[in-house]
Formats: C-alpha cells, structure tokens, sequence
C-alpha cells in the first residue's frame, strides 16, 4: 500500500513570498562555527572557543587575511554562519509526566522579529500578555520549605491568569530547575501548559550533537553526567532557544539575544483597542554576580525593567533586598548605606568567594541599583510563612508602580489580564478619579471579551447602563466578531 506523503504547510518569508514550512527554518535560522584556532592561554591543545585542534582541522576553510598572534578570539570574527541544522521536537524520558518541547539551534545575533515570527507562526503561539523574566543562579541551591512552596505557587498563579510567557535559562540547574518544579504543578490541571521558554547557550548543552537533524523527534534525557561540566535541558520547559555563537563549554552566548528578544516582545502592542505594549517584569531567585549586574542593566534600560526580588532565597537576591531596605527614597542621598559600606563589603566578599577589588565593584553596583527604588519591589513572607500579597500579585502591582502608569492604562490592563481582584484592590481605590468616557471604554472592552466580573465591577463604581448601551455601542457590541 503506497504511503500518503504529507502536504507541507505554507507560510510566508520574510521576503513575502511563501515557502514551505518544513524549509523556513533552515532558510531564515544559523549556527555558528569557529573557523580559526587560537590557542587558550590556560591550554594550548584547546582554543579560546573551547574546542579542541581536532575540531578545527579541515572543518572549514580558514580566512584568506592574515590573523596575528595576540588576536583576541571573538565570534563575529572567528566563526561562520550556515544554516541551522538542528530543529525539531524533543521528547523528554524517564519521568513520571512524559512531555515534549520545541527547539533550535540559532546563531547569537539572530534577528528578534525572526525569533517571534518562529513562535507564533511555527509554533501557533498567541503573543504574551506579560512577559516574566526569570533570573538568579546557574548553580544549584536549595530554598526554604515556606518559600518555595509560596514562589511556586505565585509564579504559575501570575502566569496562568495573565496569559504570560516565562524566559527562564532553560538548563536543569539552579533557578531554572526551581522555576521547572513549580511548572511541574500544572501539569495536572488541564487548561493548558504554561508557555515556559528556555534561551540556554548551545555549547554548554549536554550531548548537544543528538539534537542534530531537521524536524526531528528526539528522545532525550534530562540526568546529566555529575562530573560533566555541561549541563541539561530541564523538562517541564516547552520551548528551547539553543543560542549558538560558536562557543563550547562557555555561558555568555544567549544573554544579548534574550535582552534584545525581551526589549522586542516589550513594544508588541496588547491589542488595537489598547495604547499598552507587552509588560515586562524581572523576577530575581538567588543569584551570582552576574544577576547583580543584570538587574543593574534593566533598571537603568529605556524604557526600564522592573523588577521583584525574593527576600530569602539567597546571595544576590538577599543583597538587592537589604540594600533596597535601607536605600533612601531620594536617589542622590545613599547617606545610610555609605555609612554600612564596610559591612556589606565584608558580607560580598563572604557570599560570592571575591576578592576586595571585585567586592567593592559589585558595591557600586547594588548601590547604583537602589538609586532606581521606585523600580525595585521585595516580595518577603513574614514568620507565619505568608506573605501580605501575593507573589503574582506582587508581581502585577509592581509593573503598576513603575511604570507610572494612568489610571485608564492600569484598568486596561488588569482587563487584558483578567485579574478583577488587581483592579479591586489596586485601580479602584478611595478617591481614584477617571476621566471623563474612561469606565465607558473599559465596560465596552468587558463586554466585548466577556469579562463578566469587570462588568460587575464597573457597575458598582459607577457605570449606568442606561447612559452607557447607546444605539452605536449596541450596533457595535452585535457587530463584534468572535474567535
């Protein structure tokens, strides 16, 4: 009986024209590869990219200029770009939930319009509503009982309810592998899988070379070699970025990707009835003083980051939160923390094994992120191991704060969100004044996306019906197209 070959789906390049499904990827995703060999200082058989002279004799053709010794090894340099060749489906083993995640293999300055093009026109996703941002350790710690059990909890709580995607490193390590335990609780529930995506490096993924093929469905297994210095995938994620910059063995390749791919995401509008693009917010567990310094970065991006910091998770989410407590409200006068400088450079030196040179460094940067307060939230629990709000809603009211928005802007949000119990406690608060036509234009938005309880809500605070279902909003309400 012959075999019935499936159609391929057609969807359209970047060029315009259409091409087949099977063949986008390939055609508009790279990998990276090192052409030159420059010797490590710390191994001469190895090169600065981390590969051995084995993999560079023959690979490729070397570059025709000449290269002096001293040259430093850069990947926009000393690698090439060609197409992807490892994309597809991996199928996680062994454990009690068997599931499976997309993945690819793309260079580090991979267009970001590129990436979410990937998302939502090859992997069928909707564009997020929030985007969380998860940062903190690549080594493995362990967190209080309370406190995971709350961070859990919150994290999948502020995910599930506002339709968000959560970037988290996507390795089997450290906060990811927190992050993964708390995605774990949701796979019971049945109102669909949190769009969880992990941006790991390429070269540092465990046995990267099974992942190898086009459209390939890959058994894979997420017990990594203890002795190994590489590390793998976590499976409770559904989404991989493999970020690949020519590098083995090295951390680095995927941080400017995932930046630029957050600052892209950040300026997609919510929906046309709304002047709101996609929030971000950065959550930071733990932490090395890499996720200082990233923390440093996005309070002091345009447009800035905000972030929450869990109090009590450890290292450098513990420093944020003393540091934020005792920072003064007026961003020039740090009179208080100056005069607890030789404390904290005691406790830095302690926390992260540096040097005095380093720990003064990471000083000026906690204290150059406490100039930004206003952006920074800690979410703590008290002794009864609650906390007075929530984590997700932590989470919601800190992007409220920050970015300074209206009051409209704020109950469009919530709407978007569906969070009626933010817009309670929050937006419709004693003596909130609107403009005038501002609760009209949320009750037409309620209406038109069945937000039952908002139009409740809005009819408790003041909306009349009788003036509100003029003959154009009815003709308008009936003439709404439903998905």
């Amino acid at each position: 009986m012959p075999v019935k070959m499936k159609k391929a789906k057609m969807v359209i390049g970047p060029s315009g024209k259409p091409v087949q499904a099977r063949c986008w990827i390939q055609a508009n995703f790279q990998k990276r590869e090192c052409i030159k060999f420059i010797a490590n200082t710390k191994d001469e058989h190895r090169c600065c990219c981390g590969l051995s002279k084995t993999f560079h004799c023959g690979s490729v053709t070397p570059p025709q200029r000449p290269i002096s010794e001293d040259e430093v090894w850069l990947p926009g340099k000393h690698t090439i770009p060609s197409a992807t060749d490892a994309y597809g489906t991996i199928e996680f083993q062994g454990g009690p939930h068997p599931s499976k995640a997309q993945y690819v293999r793309l260079a580090y300055d991979t267009r970001p319009e590129l990436i979410l093009q990937l998302f939502t026109r090859e992997w069928n996703l909707e564009l997020p509503k929030l985007l969380i941002t998860v940062q903190g350790g690549k080594a493995n710690f362990e967190l209080q009982s309370k406190l995971k059990k709350v961070l859990r909890k919150g994290l999948l709580k502020a995910a599930k309810t506002t339709g968000a995607w959560v970037f988290t490193g996507g390795t089997n390590t450290g906060v990811t592998r927190q992050v993964g335990d708390a995605l774990l609780m949701e796979r019971s529930q049945r109102s669909g899988r949190v769009v969880s995506i992990g941006i790991a490096p390429w070269g540092i993924v465990e046995n990267n070379h099974e992942l190898i093929g086009h459209n390939r469905d890959v058994p894979y297994h997420s017990i990594s070699s203890p002795r190994s210095k590489l590390a793998v995938l976590n499976n409770r994620h559904a989404y991989f970025l493999l970020v690949d910059n020519g590098t083995a063995g090295k951390y680095g390749a995927e941080i400017v990707l995932r930046r630029k791919l957050e600052k892209y995401i950040s300026i997609q509008k919510l929906h046309p009835c709304t002047h709101c693009s996609t929030p971000v917010v950065c959550l930071v567990i733990e932490g090395g003083t890499n996720t200082i310094r990233a923390v440093l970065e996005y309070v002091t991006d345009t447009p800035p980051v905000p972030i929450v910091v869990c109090d009590g998770s450890g290292r450098a989410a513990d420093l944020l939160a003393f540091t934020h407590k005792y920072a003064s409200d007026d961003s020039e006068e740090q009179t208080v923390l100056e005069s607890m400088k030789e404390y904290l450079l005691t406790t830095i030196e302690r926390t992260f094994e540096v040097g005095p040179e380093q720990a003064e460094r990471l000083y000026y940067e906690l204290l150059q992120c406490t100039r930004k307060k206003n952006l920074i939230t800690v979410f703590r629990i008290t002794d009864r191991g609650e906390s007075g709000q929530e984590l997700d809603q932590t989470i919601l009211t800190a992007l409220f704060k920050s970015q300074q928005l209206s009051p409209s802007e704020q109950l469009s949000l919530a709407l978007t969100w569906n969070r009626v119990d933010i817009a309670r406690s929050e937006i419709f608060i004693y003596g909130q004044e609107w403009p005038t036509g501002a609760l009209d234009e949320a009750m037409m938005q309620a209406l038109e996306h069945d937000r039952i309880d908002f139009v409740k809500l809005l009819l408790e605070n003041g909306v009349s019906m009788r003036k509100f279902l003029t003959i154009p909003r009815l003709e308008e309400l009936y003439n709404t197209v439903r998905f």
